[in-house]
């Protein structure tokens, strides 16, 4: 009796190991609070930015260049074509210094702190970096669904950036533009969900930017 006991005993210690060998690689996830969430990149050629994601029916479409060489911060790819960037050169000077470019024309990561350089931008589609997931990247809602409009054709008194559900920039609404209002809000009424017929897209934009 007491040889079985201790056999039983014996077993049941491997066990345990074994579930504590097979749970330890989930303890190795990425810190997300370390991820770093823009990571710079040296243009390869020209950039030419879109104001907003270029396809039919957007109207003012206007577009600026990065030369190349300069640095600018990929954020996410749209699909294999184009990508969502930024140009800190442009940063709270000129509007916008957000908007979509070709991936093509975007070159290696340049040296910073928490990145090496010499890295090509990732191929994930409409996934970026963040501090929220667990896996340090978070999906981008690239076209968010309708919802009820409550007031038609609302004046953008100042530049805005349009945003999706989590804050990715998906596109950009200047001042003298008009959007579609709905009671939809996020973040305390801080944001407002609009329709912007220009840019043929849904999104949210701070509510500030109507008065």
């Amino acid at each position: 009796m007491r040889k079985l006991i201790t056999l039983v005993l014996s077993v049941l210690i491997a066990l345990v190991s074994l579930g504590q060998a097979t749970a330890a690689p989930a303890q190795a996830a990425p810190d997300a609070a370390k991820t770093k969430l823009f990571v710079r990149y040296a243009t390869k050629s020209a950039c030419t930015v879109h104001l907003n994601y270029p396809k039919d029916g957007v109207i003012g479409n206007r577009t600026f260049t990065v030369p190349v060489g300069r640095t600018i911060i990929w954020r996410y790819n749209v699909n294999s074509t184009w990508a969502l960037i930024s140009y800190p050169t442009r940063a709270h000077q000129e509007f916008p210094w957000w908007g979509f470019t070709k991936r093509e024309c975007i070159g290696k990561s340049v040296e910073q702190t928490d990145y090496p350089a010499g890295r090509s931008i990732p191929d994930r589609i409409l996934e970026g970096r963040s501090q929220v997931a667990s896996s340090g990247w978070r999906s981008v809602t690239f076209n968010l669904p309708a919802a009820p409009i409550v007031a038609k054709h609302q004046r953008i008194n100042h530049n805005a950036t349009l945003r999706d559900d989590v804050n990715f920039v998906i596109g950009n609404v200047p001042e003298g533009w008009h959007v579609n209002v709905t009671a939809v809000t996020r973040s305390n009424g801080h944001w407002v969900k609009v329709y912007v017929p220009n840019a043929k897209r849904w999104g949210y934009i701070e509510r500030a930017k109507l008065h």
